[in-house]
């Protein structure tokens, strides 16, 4: 193979491999955890995490909150937050 040929496809893979920007705002992507890799979404969405004012008391609660890593793993109405009375990251409604 040509160097001129070994050029061009080492510029398709790195043009084809680099994150989409949809979203002008993100500075951060993640893998998309769907389509897998060479596939990227935004790992933040906007928005801040609610305070909690106390630790509320759920009896009989079927599904508890989605537990999560990154703002991706939640709806795009939600940013994966640090639960204080939970002990861990679950997706949250921005406020």
């Amino acid at each position: 193979m040509s160097l001129r040929a070994l050029v061009l496809l080492a510029c398709a893979a790195l043009v084809l491999g680099a994150p989409q920007q949809s979203d002008s705002t993100c500075t951060d992507f993640c893998e998309d955890p769907v389509l897998g890799l060479g596939h990227y979404v935004c790992c933040y969405h906007e928005g801040k995490c609610p305070s909690r004012q106390f630790c509320p008391h759920h009896i009989g609660a079927k599904v508890g909150p989605t537990i999560c890593e990154f703002d991706y793993q939640c709806s795009k109405t939600e940013k994966c937050c640090y639960d204080v009375c939970l002990k861990h990251k679950t997706c949250k409604r921005v406020v």
